[in-house]
């Protein structure tokens, strides 16, 4: 199943909102703002995650890097 990842950065918390192709709603929850839990969310899904894309005013590589050091692909980030 394809899936796809929006991840919103915030101050104290990270949202993660995960859907599949029909936009049905697999995964909605917040995380504390470190990578290792944005990764622990993710990695139940991982093999099917086709994007993730993270809204972030500003410094969202911390994130990204760590994603990419974990294995997952194809994340972006939009301001």
């Amino acid at each position: 199943m394809d899936l796809f990842c929006g991840i919103v950065l915030g101050k104290s918390s990270i949202n993660i909102t995960i859907i599949d192709e029909k936009q049905n709603e697999v995964l909605n929850e917040d995380v504390p703002n470190d990578a290792p839990s944005v990764i622990a969310a993710l990695n139940p899904h991982k093999r099917d995650l086709q994007s993730i894309v993270m809204e972030a005013c500003h410094n969202p590589e911390w994130l990204m890097d760590a994603l990419y050091a974990d294995g997952f692909t194809n994340v972006h980030a939009i301001d």
